[in-house]
């Protein structure tokens, strides 16, 4: 059997995170244009490097799936019930992220959309302390 070179183990690496990325249906509803860019990576040829960059890309892109169940000692649909009752504060695209929020009955959320729930509390008038996820917000942006 041949050896498979560091380099190659290193490409299936990336391979592999990209495919469990790629396995969460749910998170990829907003986001389709990353899951799109993600299955383009996939269909390169097996022996075809990644980029610095795109590593990279990668590594934010699981960072900003990472799950929160709420904060500040408030749960997901607590945010979101409190968020909600000022829905009429909040812009087009918010509005449309809460209700579908509470349509769902959302308990989990991705690192991005913990953000932009928090960020609704907060139009909503409702004092959260200060979110930090563990890493540096450039980390999550894009």
């Amino acid at each position: 059997m041949a050896r498979v070179s560091k380099a190659q183990q290193e490409r299936d690496k990336v391979r592999a995170r990209i495919t469990e990325l790629l396995a969460d249906q749910d998170y990829w509803t907003r986001y389709e244009h990353i899951r799109e860019w993600l299955e383009k990576l996939l269909r390169r040829p097996r022996n075809a490097d990644f980029t610095l960059a795109e590593r990279a890309a990668v590594s934010r892109v699981e960072r900003a799936r990472t799950p929160f169940e709420g904060w500040g000692g408030f749960s997901v649909p607590e945010l979101t019930t409190r968020a909600s009752q000022y829905i009429a504060d909040q812009n087009e695209d918010t509005e449309q992220f809460l209700k579908e929020l509470l349509e769902r009955r959302a308990k989990r959320l991705p690192l991005r959309d913990m953000v932009w729930l928090i960020s609704a509390c907060r139009v909503a008038g409702f004092d959260l302390p200060k979110f930090d996820p563990g890493f540096d917000r450039d980390d999550y942006e894009d």
